[in-house]
């Protein structure tokens, strides 16, 4: 009896170790590959949105746009997420074009972040209704909340980094 009883209370401490005690946590990605992560997204949203554009020049359908449209749109809500604390210029030693004034004005960067998502929310959709006419007025508006966003937040000209 006294060697179950030893039994049973070395099973529950080992249970209770195994779920009392704080778990080591895994780590998150480094400043560095934040950066090279959300610099390739960037570079890549960019392209995604030129050639949309050369699409409609060349008189494509909207909805012939529909599934960059919506990658963009998909892109633009992770994209507050992709300047996490410490990975400005100078924080770490990658070049990046991130100005300090997002993480001064986390908010005011996060409404400009939320307006370029609906920009391209409604870009999306307007691809999905074959809004030929619509889409392409409203590629102006997406590149409008860019400029704005840029503006603010983006050391440099818009567009790809210059090196």
């Amino acid at each position: 009896m006294r060697f179950k009883s030893l039994i049973v209370l070395s099973g529950a401490s080992f249970v209770f170790a195994a779920t009392g005690s704080p778990q080591q946590s895994t780590p998150g990605i480094s400043g560095l590959d934040a950066i090279a992560a959300r610099q390739a997204s960037l570079d890549m949203s960019s392209i995604t949105f030129r050639s949309m554009g050369d699409a409609m020049k060349a008189g494509r359908e909207a909805k012939s746009q529909g599934y960059p449209a919506a990658a963009l749109a998909k892109w633009a809500k992770a994209l507050p997420r992709m300047f996490p604390p410490g990975t400005g210029e100078g924080e770490t030693s990658a070049d990046s074009q991130a100005l300090p004034a997002i993480w001064r004005d986390r908010p005011g960067f996060d409404r400009a972040a939320a307006n370029y998502a609906s920009a391209t929310a409604r870009l999306a959709a307007l691809a999905a209704a074959n809004d030929t006419a619509g889409f392409t007025k409203q590629l102006e508006e997406v590149d409008q909340a860019c400029a704005v966003c840029h503006a603010f937040y983006k050391a440099g000209d818009q567009g790809a980094p210059k090196k």
